[in-house]
């Protein structure tokens, strides 16, 4: 992995005046322990050492622990142990004055001498010295780089790719998919090599990791990223590509965008997508025989036969060839609890089918099971002068309305009142709404569906969601974001592109850093 980020102190200054005065501090406080650690406990300041020669932007490195032999043809990286150690690190400073740095890095400062040693590498010389709490090894390549490793070895990998050695940029797919994210000023950049990641995330540990905390990182070869700071929050330009030599390809299929028009502006949570059809054949032709995909295409196949007798497959996924959403919309104030758990609100899926005849036989087929097996009332009534088909449970009382939109799209609607928020059209849609027009990238069209939450309606404490108790830190970080959406699209037959937008709350001036921890010299015979 690889992660870059900008030397502006004003692009910083920006970044720390997101979030809410507790989260501000927080980060402030981070920002001063990395710097207390890194440089104030090895006698360095950032203004006197190293501002006047860094160049634009600084890069960290997280190589993988062995490399395959230089004629090896093997694109994946070696299984690795759980005791191997995956975190060897390097960074890379750009020189954008070479006559500042020459000063600064060959005068040291004489109260806080190190122990240190010099080697030889292909012509380089690279210094291996003891910090405050760790050993590093550092090096100057062709008075361009400063570059600092956390191994020895790391450096000598460095320097090999100076000179001539395969290089991340020769990855294959790398450059085309980073030139499709490019920015002139990003505050930061992020890529990371799929493959490499999914070895080491499997033997860091000795249990399994869920499913889901791989699932981005299955069948691509690589991802990468483009942050850049917005008056309202961050924006991340991303990108996910498959190997251009394998077998795996996408079928490019951008279609329109019209789920957001048809929700109302009471929508919390939504996502879309523009072909079910197709994602579940993509899905489910990927997920099969994979240990972590997070659902099991077989295991829901087996499930729907079971609860209904349908056959996923060619009872629902044959028609269901056009555009598909799932929303979680607050209920109006005068309706009845949606449903266990959802008081207040309701979930709505909506599919445009692709075969109308074929998704009026199979949603008949559900009323008698959802009367004959389920013993729910099932009748046929109006709603706004349109006719729908009600599924009322004598139980527990939960309403499920079904009925279809106009240009084919059929509803499945989780909530006493539900359907009236979009029958025969909402009063004011979602697609209309300034809070979704802020959140949503208009110009990232055309695309392959949406992923968007008013995270601030959800979490306030009239919310008709019941959200789950978070942990005190990750819950102060949550509660400084406002809305989060999500905008993909199939470029072409190896990558999909991702614009996401997250809205933060601003908390204003964020002051200065917190002081320096006063360094600990440890005096040595020897100057560094």
């Amino acid at each position: 992995m690889t992660l870059s980020f900008s030397t502006d102190e004003g692009q910083w200054r920006d970044l720390r005046q997101f979030g809410t005065p507790e989260t501000q501090e927080s980060l402030n406080q981070t920002l001063a322990d990395l710097r207390d650690r890194l440089l104030t406990a090895n006698g360095f300041d950032y203004e006197r050492d190293i501002r006047p020669w860094v160049g634009d932007e600084i890069t960290i490195a997280f190589l993988s622990p062995s490399l395959p032999a230089e004629d090896s043809e093997e694109t994946e990286p070696p299984i690795l142990e759980p005791q191997q150690n995956p975190q060897t690190a390097v960074m890379v400073l750009p020189i954008g004055d070479p006559a500042e740095a020459q000063q600064i890095l060959t005068n040291p400062q004489p109260e806080f001498s190190v122990n240190f040693a010099e080697r030889d590498y292909q012509g380089v010389t690279i210094r291996e010295f003891e910090g405050a709490d760790a050993t590093y090894s550092a090096a100057v390549l062709d008075n361009r780089l400063v570059v600092i490793a956390t191994e020895g070895e790391a450096i000598e990998q460095v320097i090999d790719t100076s000179k001539g050695e395969a290089s991340v940029a020769q990855t294959p797919g790398y450059g085309q998919a980073l030139r499709q994210i490019s920015a002139p000023q990003p505050f930061a950049r992020l890529y990371v090599n799929a493959p490499a990641a999914r070895a080491i995330a499997t033997a860091g540990s000795p249990q399994a990791l869920p499913p889901q905390n791989l699932t981005p990182l299955q069948n691509n070869r690589g991802i990468a990223a483009t942050v850049n700071l917005e008056p309202e929050g961050l924006r991340f330009q991303g990108i996910a590509w498959l190997d251009p030599e394998g077998e795996l390809a996408y079928q490019v299929e951008n279609g329109s965008d019209t789920m957001p028009t048809l929700l109302p502006a009471e929508t919390l949570m939504m996502a879309s997508g523009g072909n079910l059809q197709r994602f579940w054949q993509d899905y489910s032709q990927r997920a099969d025989g994979n240990a972590i995909s997070p659902i099991s295409p077989n295991n829901l196949r087996t499930v729907l036969q079971e609860l209904t007798g349908l056959n996923l497959d060619e009872d629902l996924i044959a028609w269901m060839g056009g555009e598909f959403s799932l929303s979680v919309i607050e209920i109006p104030a005068s309706a009845e609890p949606a449903a266990p758990g959802l008081a207040g609100a309701g979930v709505l899926m909506m599919v445009q089918a692709s075969d109308r005849a074929a998704a009026d036989a199979t949603l008949a087929q559900l009323d008698e099971v959802m009367s004959d097996r389920y013993r729910f009332q099932v009748e046929g009534t109006t709603i706004e002068g349109q006719s729908v088909v009600q599924w009322t449970s004598p139980l527990s009382g939960l309403t499920i309305t079904r009925g279809w939109l106009e240009g084919d799209v059929a509803f499945l609607a989780f909530g006493e009142n539900l359907a009236q928020t979009i029958l025969p059209q909402p009063e004011t849609a979602l697609a209309a709404t300034d809070l979704y027009k802020q959140t949503i990238d208009p110009e990232f069209d055309p695309n392959n569906g949406h992923f968007f939450v008013d995270v601030d309606r959800l979490l306030s404490e009239d919310s008709p969601v019941p959200v789950p108790n978070l942990p005190p830190a990750n819950e102060a970080f949550v509660q400084a974001i406002r809305t989060i959406g999500v905008t993909a699209a199939i470029r072409d037959k190896y990558s999909t592109r991702y614009d996401v937008h997250v809205r933060l709350e601003k908390a204003g001036d964020p002051g200065e850093l917190p002081p320096p921890a006063a360094p600990s010299a440890s005096p040595s015979p020897q100057s560094p």
